[in-house]
């Protein structure tokens, strides 16, 4: 009986040893790893400037969407002279430093979809356009253009009343980017 006990056990270890995988091996069984944690969404404080519009492309958007950018806020109409002088310099200031974080939201009133759809197609708007004259209205807007720069805190950086040209505009775009690599 001795030897048959001696058997089996014999047996038994051959199974575990052959069924069982090598030390190295059990890594694999191990929980995958927790990906690093995304890095937190910037926070920014637009306070009373902040707002909801809806663009021209149906999508809603908010002030506050772009936290932690450079943005600036053009409260325009299509029928404004000092507007339609000033839509060519945001063109390229856009186009310029949108990679680095820059954005523009325009916020068209006292129009209609139109003139706002025909103006967009003219001046090659390529940022984000809605229209509410609530908005003019919460910003106390009293001339077009009115163009607000904020910073990526959501502070205001420069409030521009009237046309406001690419060359004020750029010292301080540069100055609120975060440094090109």
């Amino acid at each position: 009986m001795f030897r048959s006990v001696n058997t089996s056990t014999v047996l038994l270890l051959i199974a575990v040893a052959v069924c069982t995988p090598p030390i190295a091996q059990l890594d694999a069984f191990q929980p995958a790893a927790r990906p690093a944690a995304a890095s937190p969404k910037p926070k920014a404080d637009y306070g009373k400037y902040n707002f909801s519009v809806t663009t021209m492309d149906g999508k809603r958007i908010s002030l506050s969407d772009y936290a932690g950018k450079v943005v600036l806020v053009n409260i325009w109409a299509p029928w404004c002279g000092p507007c339609r002088k000033e839509a060519p310099g945001f063109l390229n200031l856009f186009k310029q430093y949108h990679d680095r974080g820059f954005e523009v939201l325009s916020v068209a009133v006292q129009t209609n979809e139109t003139d706002v759809r025909s103006f967009i197609q003219a001046y090659k708007m390529t940022w984000p356009v809605g229209i509410n004259d609530e908005v003019a209205m919460n910003y106390k807007t009293y001339g077009l253009p009115d163009n607000y720069l904020f910073k990526p805190d959501g502070t205001v950086a420069k409030h521009f009343v009237g046309y406001t040209a690419e060359a004020a505009l750029k010292p301080l775009i540069e100055q609120l980017l975060p440094k090109s690599k």
